[in-house]
C-alpha cells in the first residue's frame, strides 16, 4: 500500500494548452512521473549552460533568461493565487506557502526587518541538478523559487530584491538539507 501512495505522490498532472494557427485550443493531459519531468527541466538548463556557458555574453543572456522565466511563471501563478499587493512579507509568505503546498520545496519565510527577509528552503524538487552543474564547473543561476519571489516583489510591491550575505549568527542551526538566503528590498526607481 505504501508503494501505491508513493507512486501517486510521485506523479503530477501536466496539462499543455496551445493555440493552433486557426485559433482552436488543443488540450493534452498526461500523467508524467515527477522524476522524469524534473530530469527534463534540469537537463534543458544543463544543455543550455554547456552550449552557451563558455561564452561570457551568452552566459549573461542565459542568466537574463532565467530571471525572465521567473517573471513569466509568476504572472501565470498570480492568475491562480491572486496574491494581494503591498506588504513584501505577506507576498513572500503567500508564495512560500504555495510552494510548500505543491511539494516544490519546504519553504520558511522570516521577516528580519522591514527591508530584509530570510528565506529557508529544503527538500527542493530541482536540487539534484546542483551537484551535476558544480561537477561540470557550471555557474548556477537563480533558483526557480528565488526568481519567482523577486518577480513577486517587483510586480506586487514595486520593490527590487537583492541577495545579501547571511550574517554569521544566522548561519548556525540551519537544519540538515535546508538552504538559507537573505534578501534586501528597496523601492524601484
Amino acid at each position: 500500500m505504501g508503494d501505491k501512495n508513493e507512486k501517486e505522490k510521485s506523479t503530477i498532472l501536466v496539462e499543455f494548452k496551445a493555440k493552433s494557427i486557426g485559433g482552436n485550443i488543443m488540450a493534452i493531459s498526461e500523467k508524467v512521473a515527477t522524476e522524469l519531468f524534473v530530469l527534463e527541466v534540469q537537463m534543458t538548463w544543463l544543455a543550455l549552460s554547456q552550449e552557451f556557458g563558455n561564452i561570457p555574453e551568452e552566459l549573461a543572456r542565459l542568466e537574463k533568461c532565467k530571471w525572465h522565466k521567473g517573471e513569466l511563471m509568476f504572472d501565470e501563478l498570480q492568475k491562480k493565487l491572486n496574491i494581494p499587493t503591498g506588504d513584501p512579507f505577506t507576498v513572500a509568505k503567500a508564495l512560500g506557502d504555495y510552494l510548500t503546498k505543491t511539494g516544490y520545496a519546504k519553504v520558511e519565510i522570516h521577516k528580519v526587518s522591514d527591508v530584509q527577509i530570510r528565506y529557508d528552503m529544503g527538500d527542493v524538487v530541482m536540487a539534484p541538478i546542483v551537484p551535476i552543474m558544480r561537477r561540470l564547473g557550471r555557474k548556477l543561476g537563480p533558483e526557480v523559487s528565488t526568481a519567482l519571489f523577486f518577480a513577486a516583489f517587483k510586480k506586487l510591491c514595486n520593490m527590487k530584491a537583492e541577495h545579501i550575505p547571511v550574517p554569521d549568527d544566522l548561519q548556525v542551526n540551519i537544519p540538515e538539507g535546508m538552504e538559507r538566503e537573505m534578501w534586501r528590498l528597496s523601492p524601484l526607481r
